[in-house]
């Protein structure tokens, strides 16, 4: 990779937090081999034991809006994002172009907004769990209201 972006590990303390709750299912279940819908395509693959995403996602979009207690990978294939992350109580964001190795720290509420159509890979180093962060779940999801009433 001829990029890497790192965002260190948070707090494991936000998750008694109000803004942190647990989904009623889980967001990306890895048990379907893909999720369609208007923002793009997500299709689920296992290699060696590991489960890995790849990730489609048209320009103006956002996902995610989550965070974990293990570490995040992400690979930006092609395209471009803003990844937004909730460090020492304040949203950073960082704008990352393709070719870019990402590891985002355990306990760190994010959100990727897509710049540009992006293609990017993404997995965890422990089982998949996530949990929402509600100021950037909700974003998402006007969003995603507002693009699907249109």
């Amino acid at each position: 990779m001829q990029n890497a972006y790192e965002v260190p590990a948070g707090d494991p303390g936000i998750y008694s937090s109000p803004d942190v709750i647990t989904p009623e299912t889980k967001p990306g279940a890895l048990d379907k081999p893909v999720h369609e819908d208007i923002r793009g395509k997500i299709e689920r693959h296992e290699l060696n034991g590991v489960k890995v995403n790849l990730v489609s996602t048209k320009k103006g979009f956002m996902r995610s809006g989550d965070m974990h207690k293990h570490r995040q990978m992400d690979v930006l294939l092609s395209g471009k994002v803003e990844l937004w992350a909730l460090q020492g109580g304040k949203t950073v964001k960082q704008i990352i172009g393709p070719h870019t190795f990402i590891v985002i720290g355990a306990n760190v509420p994010h959100l990727f907004n897509f710049l540009e159509d992006t293609v990017m890979l993404e997995w965890w180093d422990k089982p998949f769990e996530a949990f929402f962060y509600k100021p950037y779940r909700d974003i998402i999801d006007a969003q995603f209201k507002k693009m699907t009433s249109q």
